[in-house]
């Protein structure tokens, strides 16, 4: 399967361990989870299964050992809790507000300017049509394209 975005990015390269443990992130989940009116915001190339309770998780979601792509997923769930929203003419890197463990220290924001940013910057641009409106819940780290 070719997922969209994997040529340009290493998890070598960035990985998100050193302000996010991978056991942490495996216990939560919460970015394998969709709401219905979020389908749209399903990286390409991920199928999401509905379960009971009316919410969408993706079929690479392992209970117990987290995302069954390992080190091929989409640079979209690679970089998460971290995304580019717009905002008017605006694209921001926010820290998305479902995410219960990261909060926007300055260890975050340089972690994200240094490692994050490049690897979203021009992702986001090639993809304009996928990126989310600006969620006021979610804090807005870094301004990849500010207003002029």
């Amino acid at each position: 399967m070719e997922l969209r975005g994997l040529s340009a990015f290493s998890f070598e390269q960035m990985p998100l361990t050193p302000i996010l443990t991978n056991e942490t992130c495996a216990k939560c989940r919460n970015c394998c989870i969709f709401k219905k009116e979020s389908l749209m915001y399903v990286p390409k190339g991920i199928d999401v299964k509905e379960q009971s309770d009316g919410q969408f998780v993706c079929v690479h979601r392992n209970e117990n050992a987290g995302c069954a792509l390992g080190k091929n997923k989409p640079v979209e769930c690679a970089a998460w809790p971290f995304s580019v929203s717009k905002r008017g003419s605006e694209l921001l890197l926010v820290l998305e507000c479902s995410c219960p463990e990261l909060k926007g220290t300055e260890t975050v924001k340089k972690f994200a300017e240094k490692n994050i940013v490049p690897l979203l910057q021009g992702h986001s641009m090639q993809n304009l049509d996928t990126l989310r409106e600006y969620d006021e819940r979610n804090e807005i780290i870094f301004y990849i394209l500010p207003s002029h």
